[in-house]
């Protein structure tokens, strides 16, 4: 019972792999979309940005006072 369900998973797996690389390889849009934050327009139009930007736009408006305290121990 096990071996069937397992063959059978692994034939359904197999199918849909073969599916997405056809699908990749015959696609007219040929190249595979950003998934990386920094270089996703999508998300940068959300405003949402990598870690190290957001770190760099928290430490400027600490620099200019918009955040109050400006250390660790004011979040707590």
């Amino acid at each position: 019972m096990f071996l069937q369900v397992l063959l059978i998973s692994i034939v359904f797996i197999g199918i849909a792999m073969f599916g997405f690389a056809v699908k990749i390889i015959f696609s007219k849009k040929s190249e595979f979309p950003e998934t990386r934050i920094g270089h996703n327009k999508a998300l940068r139009n959300k405003k949402i940005y990598c870690i190290k930007t957001e770190q760099k736009i928290i430490d400027k408006n600490i620099k200019k006072g918009l955040l109050e305290g400006g250390s660790c121990s004011s979040c707590m």
